[in-house]
């Protein structure tokens, strides 16, 4: 593929130039301009931009208004090289005839054709997209036309699909013969991920009000569970299920005599009609002509009755803005999966303040003994039905397998005999010591599984073997489900019981076996529902590939209680290099940032020179915001919410009377974060039992959040706050949970943000231990403390910025523990926040004043 690296520069534009949809603010002028020099310039920018700022539009306009330039610049100069080079090698073939020295002018005139038809190729591959790009746009004027498909024409369509693309072959390729990659003209692609597809949602409804709407190719990126429209598919629900069946039918032969049963309820030995090849690339036409979000997307398909699925992928290479969800940027199997290649792109990673983290558990493996269990005995039967069929090498990688299997089950029930003090840490050159499958190449087994495509094979053979009659006819059939239970249960018990008491239950468990099947039979039949597992060979293979990484870059966590094996990345540098190395520009973007530190030390050691920082002011009003730090509470007592003493009776009391106070002051809506659903539970009970929960009750409704769905509470909150001669609400949420993060309490949904304590995790962690000691080992003495306290500070600042979402909102902030008042904890906060802090202590007149305070800013408003 083919690129072309202009030699002048753009120039950056004016503010009203970027096609931003609104009157900018300063520091959203600032951002779009700072942000195309960073393009431009081929750096790794850092960018802070307040929560409620329209810091995703910004950085959209900005990137997007780069990109035009960039093309625009591209094709004048090209064509401007192409002519200048032409005149320079006619001026040459004029000097040579003349020239006495024929070698040397022949050398200078060889060298100007090569770099002619290096220049020519070049803009006929780039006439060659642009004639693809009018076929698309052509496309998607014919989709519209056409409308949706009746359900009944899928069987005609269905003609297009390959019918030679399937073949049962135990040892063939996971994808056939591979074609050369085609010789095009690859443009700069801009790549914008976000945590979530309600973000990225977001960013397409605002696009869509910028002049870049109109132009721009969109495409939002998705997973099956997102985008796939076949019922078949989609029933499934686990998405590992629905990506193994996916595969399955994408790759199964049209049958010749199809029935006439709608295709939409095909069974699973049918090939997927949504995988037309002509819907398929109408609907990809669409959406590269029209931004759609994932919801949108998935709908066209389910109407046209084309795979949004594939759609989204094949559209990848003719798209511009490519959003997509955190995991499918930054795992390399997913992006090379979906055909990404990020060389000489733009990379935007948006809501980044936890990117570190989110690296390290998009990289982290875990198994655990059932799972190895239904492995070993899958893979043995899927080598016991075609081992006459595989070739000697083959057979060798399969025994390979289940003897690596074996050993991670046998490490785990010596470690059960023999421990008792839980789990331990391991490197990974340790495990595969201790399980005698040190000298197995497991780069050399992998490539194996991926070419053969080992997984979904086994996977599709245990299914085979679920579905078919057992030949007894005296003895009921007994599900491979039922005997991986029985074959756990006698496992497991052997380490506790004697071998006798083992027989007794199996037999115990045959019995009722018997009776329920005897049961069954006099009951009138009915159609047979399977609960299909995810397969367990993913997973095993996730967890092997893991143990081919740099030993010093992850630890293997042990628990033999729990039965589970699980890898941990603790230096994510190794997974974001490539990244790094290929893309144009990164720009790394969030509302809190900072501090910004580890970040640097962790992923960009490498490329300082690259990095430029950012970091911008709120647009509201600095009277806007009211923050207090309330170190002692209404009774003058100091408040100290650390673990060992946040549950005493003192501390419980000092907060009840700090929201039944406060709530008697902050009109609308009073969010109060705590640092634990645990936490919650006892302050909720607390407030029940001194009747303060009654009290606030009389003024505000109060609502909690439980673990889970957050949708209905909030829509509760919402509506109680709304209603007519409301007093507002009042809502317990806790630190880190669905409340705390992506959600918007603005205006009077939330006039006061409460934080009680510093929500540190748990220290006694083995994972947060073992993450701790490696930062020590790497970047210094303390380096583990500090991520430790930054992990609980970034926390508390995604709960700030929940309230004030926009220019003309305000709040109040109110910090409830002393030690918020140490310079260093402030020095984290953001820099809106710190700098305006109110600190309640007995000499500003303790917790009267802020009450009184409070009251005067809301009666100002």
């Amino acid at each position: 593929m083919a690129q072309y690296t202009p030699n002048q520069r753009l120039a950056t534009p004016a503010a009203q130039e970027f096609g931003f949809p609104y009157s900018p603010y300063e520091i959203q002028e600032q951002l779009m301009q700072e942000l195309f020099e960073v393009l431009e310039r081929g750096q790794v920018g850092i960018f802070e931009s307040p929560t409620g700022t329209g810091k995703s539009l910004t950085l959209t306009c900005g990137a997007l208004t780069w990109l035009a330039r960039h093309e625009e610049l591209v094709r004048t100069e090209m064509l401007a090289r192409i002519r200048g080079v032409e005149q320079e090698l006619t001026e040459l073939e004029e000097e040579s005839e003349k020239s006495s020295d024929w070698l040397e002018s022949q050398g200078k005139s060889r060298a100007q054709r090569a770099e002619l038809l290096r220049l020519q190729h070049l803009r006929a591959l780039l006439d060659k997209q642009e004639q693809q790009l009018e076929q698309i746009r052509k496309g998607a004027k014919k989709h519209k036309r056409q409308g949706k498909v009746h359900p009944g024409k899928l069987e005609e369509l269905e003609k297009d699909l390959d019918p030679e693309s399937d073949s049962d072959s135990e040892h063939e390729t996971a994808d056939g013969p591979q074609e050369a990659a085609e010789d095009r003209y690859r443009p700069v692609q801009i790549f914008f991920c976000s945590r979530t597809h309600s973000q990225l949602a977001q960013i397409v409804t605002e696009l869509r009000k910028t002049p870049h709407g109109q132009s721009v190719r969109c495409i939002s990126l998705g997973s099956r569970q997102q985008l796939c429209g076949n019922p078949a598919v989609r029933k499934l629900k686990h998405v590992g299920l629905m990506n193994e069946r996916c595969l399955d039918m994408a790759t199964k032969k049209a049958r010749p005599n199809p029935s006439k049963k709608s295709r939409l309820t095909a069974e699973t030995n049918s090939r997927c009609p949504f995988k037309a090849a002509s819907l398929v690339e109408s609907l990809r036409d669409l959406a590269l002509t029209e931004p759609l979000d994932i919801e949108e997307l998935a709908n066209e398909g389910t109407a046209c009755g084309g795979c949004s699925y594939y759609a989204s992928r094949s559209a990848v290479e003719h798209a511009q803005l490519i959003l997509l969800p955190y995991q499918l940027l930054l795992q390399k199997s997913a992006r090379n999966q979906l055909g990404i290649s990020l060389k000489g792109s733009i990379v935007i990673v948006d809501e980044a303040h936890n990117l570190l983290d989110s690296v390290a558990q998009l990289h982290g493996s875990e198994i655990n003994r059932q799972q190895l269990e239904r492995a070993k005995v899958q893979i043995s039967g899927y080598k016991e039905h075609f081992q006459k069929r595989f070739a000697t090498k083959n057979l060798l990688k399969i025994n390979q397998i289940i003897f690596i299997v074996r050993r991670l089950l046998k490490i785990l029930d010596q470690r059960m005999e023999s421990q008792s003090n839980g789990s331990s840490m391991m490197r990974t050159y340790e495990l595969t010591a201790e399980g005698d499958f040190f000298n197995i190449d497991l780069c050399d087994l992998l490539d194996f599984c991926a070419r053969t495509r080992f997984a979904r094979k086994v996977q599709g053979h245990a299914d085979r073997m679920e579905r078919e009659p057992r030949p007894s006819e005296n003895q009921p059939p007994v599900s491979t489900a039922r005997s991986l239970i029985l074959q756990r249960l006698a496992s497991e018990q052997k380490l506790k019981e004697k071998s006798k008491s083992v027989k007794r239950k199996v037999e115990d468990i045959n019995k009722e076996d018997k009776a329920g099947e005897l049961q069954e039979q006099q009951k009138p039949p009915k159609k047979p529902v399977q609960e299909v597992a995810p397969s367990p060979i993913r997973p095993l293979l996730a967890f092997l590939e893991t143990l081919t990484s740099n030993a010093e870059d992850g630890r293997i966590l042990l628990d033999p209680v729990g039965g589970t094996l699980k890898y941990i990345l603790l230096d994510p540098a190794e997974q974001f290099a490539d990244i790094v190395a290929e893309a144009r520009a990164i720009v790394i973007a969030g509302g809190t940032m900072q501090p910004t530190q580890e970040l640097k030390e962790q992923l960009f050691t490498g490329c300082q020179d690259r990095l430029v920082e950012r970091f911008y002011n709120h647009v509201v009003a600095d009277d806007a915001v009211l923050p207090f730090v309330i170190s002692n509470g209404p009774s003058g007592a100091p408040l100290s919410f650390k673990f060992a003493h946040r549950a005493s009776a003192e501390m419980l009391r000092e907060l009840s009377m700090v929201l039944r106070n406060l709530c008697q002051v902050v009109p609308g809506g009073v969010v109060c974060f705590l640092p634990s659903y645990e936490y919650l539970d006892k302050v909720y009970k607390y407030l029940e039992q001194t009747g303060t929960l009654e009290s606030i009750s009389c003024r505000k409704s109060v609502f909690r959040e439980v673990s889970g769905s957050a949708e209905q509470l909030l829509d509760n909150y919402a509506l109680a706050i709304k209603r007519p001669a409301s007093g507002g609400a009042l809502l317990l949420s806790v630190v880190g949970g669905k409340l705390s993060e992506g959600l918007n309490f603005a205006d009077d949904l939330g006039r006061a943000v409460l934080v009680v304590g510093l929500p540190y995790s748990n220290s006694q962690s083995p994972e947060l231990r073992q993450r701790m000691q490696h930062l020590d080992e790497k970047l210094g003495p303390g380096a583990g403390n500090e991520y430790y306290e930054n992990l609980c500070v970034k926390a508390v600042n995604q709960c700030i910025g929940r309230a004030v979402r926009h220019i003309n909102d305000y709040a109040c902030v109110y910090l409830l523990d002393k030690r918020f008042a140490d310079p260093k904890i402030r020095g984290k906060l953001p820099k809106w926040i710190s700098r305006h802090i109110v600190d309640s202590n007995a000499a500003n007149g303790g917790f009267g004043a802020v009450q009184a305070r409070t009251a005067r800013f809301f009666k100002g408003r």
